[in-house]
């Protein structure tokens, strides 16, 4: 079965560099981010639609592997694919590429964690895992 997978672009802005202009380790973390935020909207999800159900998802583990570097004002594509779901967590990997999606410059995965608003464990219903999933 083909992964759902979801790639938004992204322009590296000096802010995100450090002093030898390479990004900054932890922008990964945020891009990582911003490509789950986006899977989820493709999916005719929100976060905030989530959250106004008492569902939220909270990194429960990460890790990154940086391949090469990536600089300043490069235009790169960050991938996110749908590893697993299930109705307690979801895992995710997430793929750091050029412009033109030939050069890999690292990969990053989460799990990420159902919890109630008391950040409680939950079970969430078939059919969300199942409007991710697609």
């Amino acid at each position: 079965m083909e992964k759902s997978c979801h790639t938004i672009d992204h322009r590296v802005y000096y802010n995100e560099t450090d002093q030898m202009g390479r990004v900054y380790h932890s922008n990964y973390v945020i891009w990582m981010e911003k490509g789950r935020t986006e899977f989820i909207r493709d999916k005719n999800l929100s976060y905030k639609s989530l959250e106004a159900e008492g569902i939220f998802l909270p990194v429960s583990d990460i890790d990154i592997k940086f391949l090469k570097a990536i600089e300043y004002d490069m235009e790169i594509k960050i991938k996110t694919i749908l590893m697993d779901i299930n109705r307690i967590k979801v895992k995710f990997r997430y793929e750091f590429y050029d412009s033109d999606m030939q050069t890999l410059f690292g990969i990053g995965n989460t799990t990420n964690i159902f919890v109630d608003g008391d950040g409680v464990p939950k079970r969430v219903g078939k059919e969300l895992v199942e409007k991710i999933r697609s």
